[in-house]
């Protein structure tokens, strides 16, 4: 598949499931836009459990809401960003 993604100066920005579930992802979406960033590549995914505990665990043990956000990124779709000013 061909990607829009430059991969150079740029930021990654990754719109939560509780944001993509309650339809406020074009909100974000506009919010950024409106800042004056360009949206180079977009892509919808989720994450399995062990996948987002592997990136996690840096933090495990150090918060104490590591087990909540675990079980919150990989409860369903999120939305990453290349954002580039």
């Amino acid at each position: 598949m061909k990607t829009t993604a430059v991969k150079n100066n740029c930021s990654l920005v990754l719109i939560k499931p509780h944001i993509v579930k309650e339809g406020l992802a074009g909100q974000v979406i506009d919010m950024i836009l409106e800042a004056g960033f360009e949206i180079s590549a977009m892509e919808m995914f989720n994450l399995s459990r062990p996948v987002v505990e592997e990136f996690y665990s840096v933090y495990k043990g150090v918060l104490p809401e590591y087990l909540p956000l675990i079980e919150h990124l990989s409860n369903g779709p999120m939305i990453a960003l290349e954002v580039r000013q």
